[in-house]
Order: structure tokens, then sequence, then C-alpha cells
């Protein structure tokens, strides 16, 4: 188990980006803003100026780790406070935070020992974001390996652990105290004593390295004078643990314990490994001994994801469940095959197993598909699309150019009229005919028509003329013949025999002529 604090930006946190998103952005962003500085004039312009932005504060949260740094999480915060109030915090931002030792000078930090199974003590706060106020700054444990918090005292104290976690003795670390706390059921319950008459500022109380000891010594100031004191809780007269070998039987004042990170695995298994410890009673007022030898059972689990971390280059999000994937960063940290291409993927390693884990079998990962970075060479296909683009531009570039241009303009205008240049068209309003008969070029004298004939067409009828590419003709011409005309004399239809004519429309001594 491992606990951390993380930084994060204000305006991040708030709208809960992943930290892991945006480096790029972020570092050319910082780019800008130096060199907008430095186009700002000189720095004690930039400092008088009104518009200067001052630094923007990171805001601080504690994360835990229940397989070294494969997945991180932040810290449960408890139900209720030491004195039994509902503690009031936001739910979707409500989590313990606690000091870690970048902070020690000012609280103790978060603090276990190997020989106290289970049990961590902290100083700090419930809420979005780790408070550096004495008001807000309160005492936490947890004997669970860090899964489940309590409040076990109001202010920041400083503590040590005895008797293999079966003693905590604490004191005040922030004002000056007469009073030492302690519990001998791992913080079920407090009991208190005075030092002296006279308070003092305490600096640290430490036990031998093993933490098995039931003696302490505690050591602080008086007056700018250093005082030491040596604590026996031997003299509390507490009898011996018993039953060991019958552990959590009624009669025994030992149970079994398996470390758990709380993902809700039925084998209970960390690292690759369930791990079952033997531990005291935390209802049990008694002395473990220093001489006690704690038992513990190990056997390997089947291989989850959960026993894989992201590899170099891939990452999860805080918080995020042991199952969601490892995405790709693009923080350059992956190497990329030198055939890879802008339209291409490759396969990269994703995961790989935590460091110490020792599962067998079960899941196992498979490499993942990753995109090509955008600035790799083009494919064949690709080149070969865009050449395809290049050369169609450049054509209808040569095509438009020539269409514009004097020299060529002629050849595009009269394309494909070759065949259409014998055909006649009709001028409207040129050459206007008299009679119908002109319009169709007919031959023939004016005694061929009676005037009748002559009345059915409304008088002189005229009509259009058609034009050619032969000169035009005069209505005086003997050629009354268009060019589609017969150059052969027309014949003439003759007079019946012994016809003596007369009637109407006969024309004497004259044949028909044929139209």
């Amino acid at each position: 188990v491992y606990l951390a604090n993380i930084k994060e930006e204000p305006a991040r946190a708030a709208s809960g980006e992943d930290p892991a998103n945006g480096r790029k952005a972020e570092a050319a962003k910082e780019d800008e803003e130096l060199e907008q500085s430095s186009a700002a004039g000189t720095e004690v312009e930039r400092r008088r100026s009104p518009k200067a932005k001052a630094k923007q504060e990171s805001i601080v949260r504690t994360v835990i780790t229940f397989d070294r740094g494969g997945l991180w999480s932040y810290l449960k915060p408890p139900k209720v406070d030491s004195l039994g109030k509902k503690i009031e915090c936001p739910t979707d931002k409500c989590w313990l935070h606690l000091h870690g030792i970048t902070n020690f000078r000012n609280y103790a930090p978060f603090y276990s020992t190997s020989n106290a199974i289970g049990i961590i003590m902290g100083t700090g706060n419930t809420g979005p974001y780790l408070r550096f106020e004495e008001d807000q700054t309160n005492t936490y444990m947890s004997r669970d390996g860090g899964l489940t918090w309590v409040e076990v005292h109001k202010g920041a104290y400083i503590y040590e652990y005895g008797d293999h976690g079966g003693l905590v003795v604490m004191a005040d670390d922030i004002r000056k105290t007469k009073q030492v706390v302690f519990s001998w059921n791992e913080g079920q319950s407090w009991y208190d004593f005075e030092l002296s008459k006279m308070p003092l500022e305490v600096d640290n109380i430490v036990t031998e390295p093993n933490a098995t000891s039931t003696r302490f010594l505690l050591y602080g100031t008086r007056s700018d004078v250093g005082v030491l004191y040596h604590l026996n809780f031997e003299a509390l007269g507490q009898s011996q643990c018993s039953g060991l070998y019958a552990v959590d039987s009624v009669s025994s004042d030992y149970e079994t314990w398996t470390p758990s990170d709380g993902r809700g695995g039925a084998d209970r298994c960390i690292l690759g490994r369930q791990v079952t410890y033997t531990r005291r009673k935390q209802t049990s007022e008694c002395f473990n001994g220093e001489k006690f030898e704690r038992p513990a059972v190990r056997k390997n689990c089947k291989c989850t994801e959960e026993d894989f971390e992201c590899e170099m280059g891939f990452v999860r999000k805080v918080g995020a469940d042991s199952t969601s994937t490892c995405r790709f960063a693009d923080d350059g940290s992956v190497p990329i095959p030198p055939k890879c291409t802008s339209s291409d993927i490759f396969y990269s390693d994703a995961y790989r197993k935590v460091v110490g884990d020792t599962c067998e079998g079960g899941w196992q990962p498979t490499p993942m598909a990753v995109p090509c970075p955008a600035g790799s060479k083009l494919s064949r296909g690709a080149l070969s699309v865009l050449g395809t683009v290049v050369i169609f531009g450049a054509v209808l570039a040569a095509v438009t150019f020539m269409s514009r241009s004097d020299k060529f303009k002629g050849v595009f205008a009269n394309y494909g009229f070759e065949s259409f240049e014998n055909v006649k068209y009709a001028t409207i309003g040129a050459k206007v005919p008299e009679t119908a008969a002109d319009s169709i070029g007919a031959n023939y004298d004016h005694g061929d028509f009676d005037q009748d004939d002559r009345d059915e067409f409304g008088g002189d009828t005229q009509m259009m003329s058609y034009s050619s590419a032969s000169p035009s003709r005069d209505r005086d011409s003997p050629e009354r013949r268009s060019s589609e005309s017969a150059s052969a004399p027309v014949p003439r239809l003759a007079r019946p025999p012994g016809s003596s004519g007369g009637g109407r429309g006969a024309i004497e001594g004259q044949d028909l002529e044929l139209l």
C-alpha cells in the first residue's frame, strides 16, 4: 500500500479533467505566456501593472494504491467525526486528504510500520482538497490498510505505535499540552493522563524501531528548555494475549485478517496473492508482548486486469476502475516504427505486470492498436490520391487558362460546329418575301394561280426567306430555286387531246407546269 499527495491546477480539478491529458497544450500555453511577458516591458513595469496576474496556486489531494502504483484512487472519508457528528461534505467531491512527509515541519505525516499490520495514521481533513489551516486539521486512523478511515481526535496530533500496533500513543502537535492520549484497542477508545502541571510543546514520540515495545520517549520544549519524558505502559498491568492457535474462536484474543483493495474480489487478492494475517482482536484489551510472532498464510491467485499497470506512454485517470483501458498518452515515450505512415496503425504493449505481483495464468493483455502520428510519412494509397488530385488540378488550371486566353479562345468557342457549316438559319426581319411562292423559290407565271386562289392565302402572302452561304437572290432574278432545287427542267402537264379547254382555272394554249 502506498500513499501520495498530488498537485492539480484549480481549473483542471474543478472540471474533472484528467491530469495526464493536455501536456502539450499546457507547454504551449506556458511558452505563449513567457513570450507575452517578455514583450510587456521590464520586470518593474509588470509588477506595477494593475493587470499583472498572480501565480495560480495548486491544490493538493491524497491518493492511495494497493498494487504499487498500478491504480490510484482517492481516500474514502469517514461518515462521522470523533464526536459522533455527521461530517458535512460535498458528495461528489468528498475525500480524505492527509499531510505528507513534505510538510512534516507543520503536521505529522501519514505513518505506518510493518509490525503494526493494517494500521495507518495521519493528519488532514475531509473535503475536495487538502487544507493547511490548524482549525481544519484533525487526526485520522485506518486499521484495514487504508481502505476505510475514522477520525480519532480533533486537532493535529503526533503519534507512535507500540506492542505490534496494539498500543497507540499520541500528543498534541500544535498547541502546548500537559496530556498524553493512548489507546490499547486500536483506536476504539482513548484514554489520557497528565505529564506535569506545566505545559510543553511536544516535538515527537518515539519507541524502538520494531514497534514491539510498550515503552516510549516523548520530548519537546518548555520555555526554550528541552524536556524528555519516559513512558512505560507496562505499569497498566494488562495481561498477555492468548489463543494464538485457536484463532477466530470465541475464547481467542486473535483473529485472521486478509487485506483487500475494496474492488469486490471474492479472493481478496493483492499483488497476485492472498495473504491472511493473524492479529489481535480490536475488543481484546491485552498486550501481544515483544516476542510475539505474527503467523501469515500466502497463496497465489489467477491473474486479472488488476495485476497489470499501464506501460510507459499509456495512462489511466486517477480514480478510474481497474478494468478501465490504458489510453495512449502521445507524450513521445513510445517508440514509433520507421515504417509507420500517417494513415496506418502499429501495435504496442499497453500493460505490464506490477512489480512484485506473483499471479499465475488467468487474464493476459494483448498489444493495443495505436494510430501513427499525424506527422508520419504518407502511405502509398495517400500518395496516389494526392498525385491524382494534383494532376487533375493542374489539368483544370491549364484548361481554364487556355479558355480565357485570346490565342486559344477561338478554338474552344467554335469547337464542335464544323458539322453544321452548311446548315441554313432563318434570319428574322431580313429580305422578307412578298409572296409565299417567293419564300419557297417556286418558278411560275403569275397566271398559274387565279385571283380566287390568291385570295385564299390572304392576298400577297409574305413569308420568311432563308439565307445560305450563296449570295442573296434578287426577286427579279430568273433563278428562283434554292440550292437544293433540281437543275433539270420540270416537265409540264400536257392537255388531253380533244379537250376544248374552258372552265375555271384553265390556261389556254399552255400546258400546266408541274411543281
